[in-house]
């Protein structure tokens, strides 16, 4: 099922960028020589073969390979809010299992990957660079980084993202969403300039409650406020960010921490192939 993961998300990504992944295409310019063929109306003169032109006395071109590798950039919610678990997984346990299934399917074939730790602040930056042991020394280095801070400012992580990463990318967003709703600008622009797919990680009890009337004392675990919570509405109203999704066109992911391994990789691969029978990127 994994072996799968990493083909679904071969295909997405060449579907996406309106190639193949990590293969190549013929042009004019590129890395390396690919062939030479006969000069065809439209072909730039400066790709000319003059060897072969002159040798076969009929104008020649070198075609050369073009790089169509993906920059793929993970972006890493570490606020306190997902070390919490009702069961006997924490949404960082599962955030931590996708997280690794994803870079090592993203970095097999070449694929840039880089990293963004964020909490109410970023945390880490890790610039997106080609290799599989790298990205494989990346990613444990950030499952064991402790953040400085314990709250959530999805905004702060977005706004980065768009300053470091200027060419078009697959960007992955694993968070728990439980953020103040800042982001709507960002995000949009974000979605704009790469290709987003949040991973939305919850917990039941953040997501089901008590069939009754009523009002419950909750406290935000990053905060520490306190809020009187009326059980009868309190989840009548669809939350922020599924909103927005749905407004700005944007698929997302939802994992919890009740589901096994199996059904997590099972959930990813047929994201991936939605999105593949769907074809290329979206436009916004």
């Amino acid at each position: 099922m994994k072996r799968r993961i990493k083909l679904t998300l071969e295909r997405l990504i060449g579907n996406l960028f309106e190639g193949v992944f990590s293969s190549y295409m013929t042009a004019p310019h590129g890395l390396e020589l690919d062939e030479l063929r006969q000069y065809q109306p439209g072909d730039d003169g400066k790709s000319i073969d003059w060897k072969a032109t002159v040798k076969t006395g009929k104008l020649h071109v070198r075609m050369k390979l073009v790089d169509k590798r993906v920059t793929i950039v993970f972006l890493v919610d570490k606020s306190l809010s997902e070390r919490f678990g009702s069961l006997i997984r924490t949404k960082e346990d599962i955030q931590s299992a996708i997280l690794t299934i994803l870079v090592h399917a993203a970095s097999e074939t070449g694929n840039e990957v880089g990293f963004i730790t964020f909490t109410d602040k970023i945390e880490n930056y890790i610039q997106p660079k080609a290799g599989e042991k790298e990205a494989l020394i990346n990613i444990k280095n950030i499952l064991h980084e402790t953040p400085s801070r314990k709250g959530t400012d999805l905004n702060c992580a977005f706004t980065f993202l768009i300053e470091k990463i200027h060419q078009p990318a697959m960007v992955f967003i694993l968070s728990d969403f439980l953020a103040p709703y800042n982001y709507e600008q960002s995000l949009k622009t974000l979605s704009y300039l790469h290709e987003v797919v949040p991973i939305i990680i919850s917990d039941r009890v953040e997501t089901t409650l008590p069939d009754a009337k009523g009002f419950l004392t909750t406290q935000d675990i990053e905060t520490g406020a306190l809020e009187l919570l009326d059980i009868s509405t309190a989840l009548e109203e669809s939350l922020p960010y599924q909103v927005l999704f749905k407004k700005l066109n944007i698929d997302h992911l939802m994992l919890s921490t009740d589901e096994d391994e199996e059904m997590w990789i099972k959930k990813i691969s047929e994201f991936f192939d939605r999105r593949i029978r769907r074809g290329g990127r979206r436009r916004r």
